[in-house]
């Protein structure tokens, strides 16, 4: 259970309880073979910083330096942190159990992390830790803006100062991070790569063998030999004899099993020119293949996989290859969608037979096949899903072996400075970002970084044939998910189903236009921003706010964006009512050069709306109001 902290007035500077402490940390230029920049944190290493949530938990921490001990805790070691509560009180790490990494892989001027591990242990046997992120930031001595636990027991604390940015480079020293051992523990510690919070908009692709009969769902196969009368029925009469419960299902006709689609997906007017194209004129930054859906199917060559690849029969391309030169030659970061489980590969069909006793597809199937794309392609995302369906095949690390594989991809994969991973690995999971389940529209702020995976169809991932026009989501609706994934922390995955010759069908290319269209104007409102000081207006929600980023990745939160869906009746005023000026505040409407008349009233911000005539208006979605030195 994640557990967010709304701070209530923050910090306080105090000397901890050994008094000045030298403070240098030393992380690895990460984008060359060597090269350290160096930190000195010293003149933070006896501040206190301390905190207390909505629950009326208490957080006292510091770095480099064991604080002074709360009252609640005279009974603990001494420690560089603590959270107390009523009478309660847990140590949150220990000195000599110190690891540092650059708070950005990609960029590790930005700052440098400091984990404290070997704190209390709960009951699940697991130490609580804590986890410091300072952020070189000459605007600001010293500034905790958030704290948040994430995963459990994981205590983060992102802090701003001046004294957090490198005093030298040297170029030939080598300072190697700590590497990540295989366990999720370990794992969590890994900072995020800053790509993926700067792009915010990604496009999906669910693409494979279901594609040919394209029907209802990409569990086609699944939903047929589980004999669901309506694909059993629609399998014999359109296809041939499935072969599935003929006592049930009588059938007369040839026999015509699932792997009898493969010389009908012939991607035959596959063109990933176009395709990345297509993605790059939606707005999107990044896109995410399906290199394997849960039939097991690959659309690449796999030696793992052999007569049941793309490469092998069918198209006889590799169709992730061709896709990531496109994406990338877009300027577009490329991920793959992998599936861990395959419904009827023997090896997969043996281990749950056997209670996940024996681990053989995991180890002669997946793994391999997972390092092989890794070498091949480079992906910066591996979205993994299809945990399974057996108690025992849910567990992320006895069975699938998850850490094994993701601790080899930080460490030594030729893509661990810029890659992540989600967190469906399994129970237990963990990784770079949180995708909840599909659809995942929280509405709130969360505190880690999400992803929502969202669809144009309003039911299928795959294509689906036999949905109306009445159920795909029309182009307000999905910006309106955008905006609100954006406002509370989060990036929209948006899926598009290919046909099985290879078209993304022109009523998946006009939402993507759309979308692209008002991003062109109002772009800056969504990539490199954060969330703003409140994410909504009003309970209705019908107005979402964004921020920018300052260069220290902190917001800029004297500026917003207010995205409303709303345009008032004529003579009626927009009221914000969370939003408030200062006699320098300046607004403007993006996309117009007109004026913006607004009043700050005893009730909100009040904007005059203009007049637009319908060449002026910039829209006929959502508009944004850019709000500058309001109130910090």
């Amino acid at each position: 259970m994640l557990r967010f902290v709304a701070l209530a007035c923050a910090l306080i500077c105090a000397p901890g309880d050994v008094g000045a402490a030298s403070c240098p940390q030393k992380v690895p230029d990460l984008s060359s073979a060597s090269g350290c920049y160096t930190y000195d944190l010293s003149a933070l290493a006896t501040t206190v910083f301390t905190a207390t949530d909505g629950r009326g938990y208490n957080y006292s921490v510091s770095v480099c330096a064991d604080v002074t001990m709360p009252a609640q805790c005279k009974s603990k070691p001494k420690a560089p942190g603590y959270v107390y509560f009523n009478s309660s009180c847990y140590v949150l790490g220990l000195l000599n159990e110190t690891m540092t990494y650059p708070v950005d892989p990609q960029k590790p001027e930005r700052g440098v992390r400091v984990v404290y591990r070997g704190g209390d242990f709960n009951s699940d046997g697991m130490d609580r830790a804590m986890v410091l992120d300072f952020f070189c930031d000459k605007d600001v001595e010293m500034m905790l803006q958030s704290v948040f636990e994430y995963p459990p027991y994981t205590y983060r604390f992102v802090i701003y100062s001046s004294h957090a940015c490198p005093t030298s480079m040297n170029k030939t020293e080598s300072c190697p991070s700590p590497k990540f051992e295989n366990n999720w523990r370990s794992l969590s510690f890994r900072p995020t790569p800053s790509w993926f919070d700067d792009a915010k908009f990604g496009i999906f692709v669910n693409w494979g063998l279901y594609t040919v009969p394209s029907f209802k769902t990409e569990w086609y196969w699944h939903e047929l030999m589980a004999g669901n009368p309506v694909f059993v029925n629609f399998h014999n009469k359109n296809y041939g004899c499935s072969g599935v419960r003929p006592d049930k299902f009588p059938c007369t006709g040839p026999p015509f099993k699932y792997a009898d689609f493969v010389p009908m997906f012939k991607a035959e007017m596959y063109d990933p020119d176009a395709w990345a194209a297509m993605f790059k004129r939606a707005g999107a930054k990044y896109v995410v293949l399906s290199s394997k859906h849960h039939e097991g199917w690959c659309n690449f060559p796999s030696p793992q996989h052999w007569n049941w690849n793309s490469m092998d029969v069918g198209p006889v391309r590799d169709l992730v290859g061709t896709l990531t030169s496109s994406a990338r030659a877009q300027g577009l970061v490329m991920g793959l969608y992998h599936s861990l489980r395959e419904w009827y590969n023997p090896l997969y069909v043996q281990d749950n037979n056997n209670s996940c006793a024996t681990t053989a597809f995991v180890d002669e199937i997946l793994l391999p096949t997972l390092e092989d794309i890794v070498n091949k392609y480079q992906p910066d995302v591996i979205w993994a899903d299809g945990a399974g369906d057996a108690p025992c095949t849910h567990d992320s690390t006895k069975y699938w072996k998850a850490p094994n594989f993701i601790s080899w991809l930080y460490n030594n994969g030729p893509n661990q400075n810029t890659v992540l991973v989600n967190n469906r690995w399994g129970s237990g999971s963990g990784g770079d970002y949180n995708t909840g389940g599909d659809r995942f529209s929280p509405g709130v702020l969360q505190p880690e970084k999400w992803e929502s995976c969202y669809t144009i169809q309003m039911s299928s991932w795959g294509y689906d044939r036999t949905e109306a026009l009445d159920h795909f989501w029309n182009a307000s609706h999905l910006i309106y998910q955008l905006v609100s994934s954006v406002a509370c922390n989060g990036n929209l995955l948006l899926n598009v189903g290919p046909t099985h010759d290879g078209r993304i069908l022109p009523i998946f290319e006009d939402r993507l236009t759309e979308m692209g269209d008002w991003l062109i104007i109002n772009g800056e409102a969504i990539y490199n921003t954060t969330p703003y000081k409140v994410q909504f207006d009003t309970s209705k929600k019908h107005t979402w706010f964004t921020s920018p980023k300052l260069p220290s990745g902190r917001c800029n939160c004297t500026t917003a964006y207010a995205i409303t869906f709303e345009w008032p009746d004529a003579g009626n005023d927009f009221v914000l009512t969370q939003i408030h000026s200062t006699t320098a505040t300046s607004i403007t409407l993006l996309g117009y050069s007109g004026a913006i008349i607004f009043t700050q009233k005893s009730d909100g911000l009040h904007i005059m709306p203009p007049v637009l005539s319908p060449s002026e208006n910039p829209s006929s979605i959502a508009w944004v109001y850019k709000m500058t030195n309001l109130t910090a």
